[in-house]
């Protein structure tokens, strides 16, 4: 199961009050597009406010926060844990 550290939950659930999302809706982990990088394949993810998950989505409550792992990515996050990481732009999340 994928673990949500408390700064990552903080910086979330202040992108939802930012977009004035309802304190029901959740954060919704979605298979992004696959990218060339350094002339290797990388894959992304994406992330979205959503009011529930999908019908074969993994739900999870992490720190506060209502997490939802598209159902293509539950085996891949298995086990990772997703925090904040301070870069020259500001907070950016990663996975461990």
């Amino acid at each position: 199961m994928l673990t949500v550290t408390k700064e990552a939950a903080a910086l979330l659930r202040a992108v939802k009050a930012a977009e004035g999302a309802s304190p029901e809706s959740g954060i919704h982990i979605r298979k992004g597009p696959t990218v060339e990088k350094s002339g290797r394949e990388a894959k992304t993810v994406q992330f979205a406010i959503s009011d529930a998950p999908g019908s074969k989505d993994e739900q999870l409550e992490e720190n506060g926060l209502r997490i939802f792992v598209e159902d293509a990515l539950i085996d891949e996050l298995d086990g990772r844990t997703l925090d904040v990481n301070s870069a020259d732009q500001g907070l950016k999340l990663v996975f461990r």
